[in-house]
């Protein structure tokens, strides 16, 4: 089989020629496509220093590479999320495929242990008659001590989160000072050589029955991917414990009452359909069902209707069972201001608790809300309909599906995730001075669908406070797949065809700068012809948001040309200075104006723009010619010696900043 890698480079010649660069970079882009590890990188990076002889190739080539061994890492990490997630899933087969429950806690064990490649993984279970914790399950304990320990409620990472109820990470147990210290488990911990631990509660409901931890016998830190990882691992291991011991109860209780094993044997019935429905959901997850497929099977199963919202609270998907009852329809009640503030506390209070919430918009009707999170994060909310009571079997089903599918979304917000990093990168190679060859340029375009050959336009965002994820959040699902758009720099970058101007700045106004929750200003390009103009251009709009927000703008998407000149002009200035600029010009009138609503800075600013014009002026204005000139008097007065041509150019720049800002913080006296 032949390879289309590019032929290595080697070092031929004593200096690096400019396609030799080229070929040096498609190299590297190959090694990355066939999932070349770091070893091969380093031996490729030999090459290039071994050919690159001047400072300026050495620095082209290291940044290159430098680029190169982030990818590599990049990929690494998100194989290694694959393998948790596809953990995840095997895991949460086993819930159903394995009737032994300690056989399951062990597989959840040793599963938590691979995926963090973690020299140890345990998982304590709370004793309430004793009022401890103890290992249940272990992998890679190799001390008795370790293995036999009890842990009091109040000491440990154990105590600590079963206090908070939150996941709990040290660097080094020793040293740690977050948590009570016991000198038994201080002692545990030392002989067998636990240096940094991480743990997540196993809750059931809002109690905390367990927690399930990796251990490292050297110093290590946890991304948070890998925290919310190992929480849904300790979720599905609840659910087994929590299965286990409802399936206990029942059989107690079918020793216990004979006279109830009609009703016995209708909750064991009922279990067994949750468990049903549990695997269904499963299987069709581990398959690569979607969220979408995952919520109509749940309110196929649950014979309602079912919606998702996001983490902004807003619907994103909504499912309905083939024989739903007629109107009110879930979609339209969620559209009411009053049922949106009622989901919204519920969502609250279901991620405080752990537990589905219920809430009634009107008589015989219920809405069940299922906070879906990940680690400590909002994913957002499932969401069922229901015309009458809601039974536990139904209540268990939908909690499970509300899991289900923020393994889901999860799932989907990596692969976005991935795919918003090479959408970064793309634009930052466009509007970076040192442009890449246009050829390469079109290699990072072409798979996102934008043609480098159409005329473009750009458009740059600053979101106010700290909501600019938010606000991409809201905006990727409405844009046309062609537009570029991401976080650079602290704004919002958009790179998108011209033919889909309109659309585009459509959704910006609609979603972005008339939304009620955010402060947004933004500026857009007119067409570009060729992508050399782009760096120039992005520089350009980067200062006109400055001088919108020197200005005090909000809440605007103004095309670029309105405000270019003043944006060069005023480029690297404080709104203070623009103030004190306009303040030495026309401060004097703007204050006449304050005091006996003179309109003397419009009057001026329209004789100037008719290039001192006295008729046009007065027509602009709609007043009489003698009143122009009453005013233009008076102006002489408060200005002196204004006509001469430096002195009316400097008036006119800031009659029209004035304009353009509003009324600015001006003196009255």
């Amino acid at each position: 089989m032949t390879s289309d890698r590019p032929t290595p480079l080697t070092p031929a010649s004593p200096a690096l020629p400019a396609m030799d660069a080229v070929r040096f970079q498609a190299s590297l882009l190959g090694l990355l496509h066939d999932g070349a590890g770091a070893e091969e990188l380093q031996q490729l990076q030999k090459h290039g220093d071994a050919m690159a002889l001047e400072p300026g190739q050495r620095e082209l080539l290291a940044g290159s590479l430098q680029a190169a061994f982030s990818i590599q890492k990049q990929q690494t990490i998100q194989l290694q999320r694959e393998k948790g997630l596809l953990a995840v899933l095997e895991t949460a087969q086993d819930l159903t495929a394995i009737r032994d429950l300690e056989l399951v806690l062990q597989a959840i064990v040793r599963r938590a242990r691979q995926i963090f490649a973690s020299d140890i993984g345990y998982l304590t279970h709370y004793d309430r008659v004793r009022n401890d914790f103890y290992i249940r399950a272990t992998d890679g304990a190799t001390s008795d001590r370790f293995r036999n320990v009890r842990v009091p409620p109040e000491h440990g990472i154990c105590g600590h989160v079963l206090k908070h109820k939150t996941p709990y990470h040290c660097t080094n147990y020793m040293q740690d000072q977050g948590f009570m210290h016991d000198n038994g488990i201080d002692l545990a911990i030392t002989e067998e050589g636990v240096c940094s631990l991480l743990g997540a509660p196993l809750m059931v409901g809002n109690h905390c029955i367990g927690i399930l931890c990796v251990c490292d016998r050297q110093p290590r830190s946890h991304e948070p991917w890998e925290i919310s990882m190992l929480s849904t691992l300790a979720a599905q291991a609840a659910i087994a414990i929590e299965n286990a011991r409802l399936f206990q109860d029942t059989q107690v209780a079918l020793q216990q009452a004979s006279e109830a094993n009609a009703l016995l044997h209708r909750q064991a019935a009922e279990i067994a359909d949750a468990d049903e429905a549990h695997e269904q959901m499963t299987k069709l997850a581990a398959r690569g069902g979607t969220v979408a497929n995952i919520l109509q099977m749940v309110a196929s199963l649950l014979d309602g209707e079912i919606a998702l919202l996001n983490e902004a609270e807003q619907l994103t998907h909504h499912a309905s069972a083939p024989q739903a009852a007629p109107a009110p329809r879930l979609a339209d009640l969620l559209q009411t201001t009053d049922v949106q503030d009622l989901v919204h506390k519920a969502v609250a209070q279901s991620r405080s608790s752990g537990e589905s919430q219920s809430v009634t918009p009107m008589p015989d009707l219920i809405i069940k809300v299922a906070a879906i999170t990940g680690a400590d994060r909002l994913l957002g909310a499932m969401l069922m309909l229901s015309r009458g009571a809601i039974s536990d079997t139904q209540v268990r089903t939908f909690e499970r599906g509300a899991l289900v599918a923020g393994l889901a979304l999860l799932s989907e917000e990596r692969s976005k995730h991935a795919l918003s990093s090479r959408s970064m990168a793309t634009i930052r190679s466009l509007v970076t001075w040192q442009q890449e060859p246009l050829s390469v340029l079109q290699a990072l375009t072409e798979p996102l669908g934008l043609d480098l050959g159409a005329p473009l336009r750009m458009m740059v965002l600053h979101v106010e406070g700290n909501h600019l994820e938010y606000a991409l959040r809201r905006m990727r699902p409405r844009l046309p797949i062609s537009v570029l758009m991401e976080a650079l720099d602290g704004l919002i970058v958009a790179i998108y065809a011209a033919q889909h101007a309109d659309e585009t700045q459509a959704a910006v106004q609609s979603k972005l700068v008339r939304s009620s929750r955010l402060n947004v200003v933004g500026v857009y390009s007119d067409t570009m012809r060729q992508i050399e103009m782009l760096p120039q251009r992005f520089r350009s709009l980067k200062r006109c948001i400055d001088v919108l927000r020197i200005l005090k703008r909000s809440n605007e998407l103004v095309p670029e040309p309105l405000f270019s000149m003043y944006a060069l002009l005023f480029e690297q200035r404080s709104d203070k200075d623009l103030n004190a600029f306009i303040q030495a010009t026309i401060g004097e009138l703007i204050v006449q104006d304050r005091r006996r609503n003179a309109n003397l800075c419009d009057t001026l600013l329209a004789y100037l723009d008719e290039g001192q014009s006295f008729k046009p002026a007065a027509k602009v204005l709609g007043i009489h010619i003698n009143t122009l000139r009453q005013r233009l008097e008076t102006i002489d007065q408060l200005l002196g010696n204004w006509r001469n041509g430096s002195k009316t150019l400097e008036l006119h720049i800031a009659l029209r900043m004035h304009k353009l800002g509003g009324s600015l913080s001006m003196p009255m006296d």
